[in-house]
């Protein structure tokens, strides 16, 4: 099946992504954007620029080859760390009791998303360089969970929880795909989900997020409202939607609608049918991508786009989930779609890696499980 995705698909996927995210974080933002820049522009112009920039940053790591990014895999990871580690001087910026940003003069930098990469360029070059070592435990599953584990523990002490168990869920389908032993991949994840459980419930604000989400209209005002106002935009959206524009929930009622609940937003105004689109183009996005992976040319250039197409569609399972009430609220954009910066220059970045691993090359070809 995966045959039949490549190049093409991902880059129809991914232009349709962002063309309709571009109209979608106008419509949302417009009337947020009057009020505090007074012009309903304003998020749309930065949006943009993001997305130029972000062009630039996908063509470099798209022209650069991987056999030197391979070699820079470990330099990459701890620049990541490094990033992670400023958020907690000066450079950080602490909101809603988290230090999650680095202002770098009036520009918000979010570390969290290149650091991604950084662990994704990290865990390969070491993967794919032990190959031939994969069923011994501590080459396959000890040294990069510990690549994985240094920033996680980062940004558990920012809090971002969230953030961390993406990086150790992607870890884990690296791992599987260099082709470590299933018993031992087992055995780490009998003991790596109580963990997990056991650090979620050390903060109060996790367990009430949890609550919230098991039943929001029993706090609709207060847990629950992020939840309620966003069944309350898709309930209004039917299968059809109310009209590009016409959406009321993005009035002020809907925290973060051009940001964390964009979805929601969608499917006031495009419906059903709109939210299908989307997902659709994330399907055929992932399938696209995993496809390149599978004929990749090389054990690196088969795990950066595996990892790659990871950091796209969990984020946009996260963020769907969320949106829909299927996951607890978890504050995360829809890559290509939501308002953010950081997030599209790091999603762009990841397309054009995942085109990179398209490229031919005259060294042996990665096995795939």
């Amino acid at each position: 099946m995966l045959s039949r995705f490549g190049i093409s698909e991902l880059l129809v996927a991914a232009i349709l992504l962002l063309g309709f995210g571009l109209v979608m974080v106008y419509s949302a933002s417009a009337a947020r954007a009057e009020v505090v820049f007074g012009t309903s522009f304003a998020y749309l112009g930065r949006q943009t620029l993001a997305l130029l920039i972000g062009l630039c940053i996908g063509a470099l790591c798209f022209a650069t080859p991987l056999a030197w990014l391979e070699r820079v895999g470990y330099v990459a990871w701890a620049l990541s760390v490094f990033a992670l580690i400023a958020t907690f001087t000066p450079l950080g910026v602490g909101e809603n009791g988290a230090r999650r940003w680095i202002m770098l003069g009036s520009f918000p930098f979010q570390p969290l998303e290149p650091a991604k990469l950084g662990v994704i360029f990290g865990i390969s070059q070491w993967l794919a360089k032990h190959q031939d070592r994969m069923q011994d435990y501590r080459v396959s599953i000890a040294v990069p969970s510990l690549l994985a584990g240094v920033p996680a523990l980062l940004l558990l002490l920012q809090p971002d929880f969230g953030g961390a168990m993406l990086i150790l869920m992607f870890t884990g389908v690296l791992i599987f795909a260099a082709g470590a032993r299933l018993d031992h991949l087992g055995c780490t994840l009998a003991v790596a989900l109580p963990l997990a459980l056991l650090v979620m419930g050390l903060r109060e604000y996790r367990v009430a997020r949890l609550i919230a989400f098991l039943d929001p209209w029993a706090d609709p005002l207060g847990r629950g409202y992020q939840l309620v106002q966003s069944q309350l935009a898709f309930g209004a959206g039917g299968l059809f939607g109310a009209g590009f524009g016409a959406g009321q929930q993005k009035l002020f009622f809907l925290p973060e609608a051009h940001n964390d609940f964009i979805l929601s937003v969608v499917g006031e105004e495009v419906g059903l049918v709109g939210v299908a689109a989307v997902l659709l183009g994330f399907a055929v996005l992932t399938l696209s991508a995993l496809g390149i992976a599978q004929r990749a040319k090389t054990p690196f250039a088969t795990l950066v786009a595996v990892g790659a197409s990871l950091l796209l569609w969990l984020k946009a399972l996260l963020n769907s989930g969320v949106a829909m009430g299927l996951l607890p609220t978890k504050g995360s954009t829809l890559p290509l779609v939501s308002y953010g910066g950081t997030s599209l220059i790091a999603s762009l970045a990841a397309i054009g890696l995942i085109l990179n691993a398209a490229k031919p090359s005259k060294r042996g070809r990665a096995g795939w499980r």
